[in-house]
């Protein structure tokens, strides 16, 4: 097959290919084609008050992972009963809704935008296989408590200000609760935040057809958590 000829397949397939894993789950979380809007503009259009509005305007462009590279993630991570999964940026919910589908303590997915955390909602509510609850909070990744978590998981959701607080409230959860974590970052733009942090250490990486780099780090404490197998 030409080059010249196979984004042209691609661009029919993967859409189609989503279609038919959506479909599985009895979900929706294909994007649509409307032009993107800033996180500052939506929250003004939406009628959100100003402690609601993000403290940075770094929101990237609303993009979701393909089934296939999000179930090898699923399959690396080998989440168990007690785990309580974060996905930060959550969008539509794929992530989300693949992750309840195990057998894990709880799945909360943060989202800004109003209109993404609906369809999230709606998504939870109907999943087919769902096996552990899903919780949809509406707001800013920056703000939002994380303490509860084990796992979590960030598809490039925002830009480094917004990724630097995240990281912080995520630390300062460690005193008041210790525990082992695991920070999933697909599409590692910004790695060298985790590289600088001091306190978590990269043990897992992979490569998407695209290029992009997905990253598994856990705090530095956290080592004697089973690691995951290759693939």
């Amino acid at each position: 097959m030409s080059r010249k000829r196979r984004p042209l397949l691609v661009r029919f397939v993967q859409p189609l290919w989503a279609m038919c894993n959506d479909a599985a789950l009895k979900i929706h979380t294909i994007p649509s084609v409307e032009p993107p809007a800033s996180a500052q503009v939506i929250a003004r259009t939406a009628g959100q008050e100003d402690d609601v509005r993000p403290k940075h305007d770094d929101s990237a462009e609303y993009e979701v992972p393909d089934y296939l590279y999000l179930r090898r993630v699923v399959r690396f991570l080998e989440p168990r009963p007690e785990d309580v999964i974060f996905d930060l940026g959550c969008g539509m919910g794929r992530f989300v809704c693949l992750m309840a589908r195990k057998k894990v303590r709880k799945c909360v997915g943060v989202e800004l935008l109003p209109h993404l955390c609906e369809a999230a909602r709606k998504n939870a509510a109907q999943l087919r296989g769902r096996r552990a609850p899903i919780e949809i909070r509406c707001g800013d990744a920056a703000s939002a408590d994380p303490s509860e978590g084990t796992i979590y998981y960030l598809f490039n959701p925002f830009g480094p200000a917004t990724m630097g607080e995240v990281l912080a409230n995520i630390r300062g959860t460690l005193s008041r609760n210790p525990r082992n974590i695991t920070i999933v970052y697909y599409n590692s733009i910004y790695e060298e935040l985790f590289q600088a942090s001091g306190w978590l250490e990269k043990y897992q990486a992979f490569r998407v057809q695209s290029g992009m780099a997905v990253t598994f780090w856990r705090n530095r404490q956290g080592a004697n958590r089973p690691q995951p197998h290759k693939t």
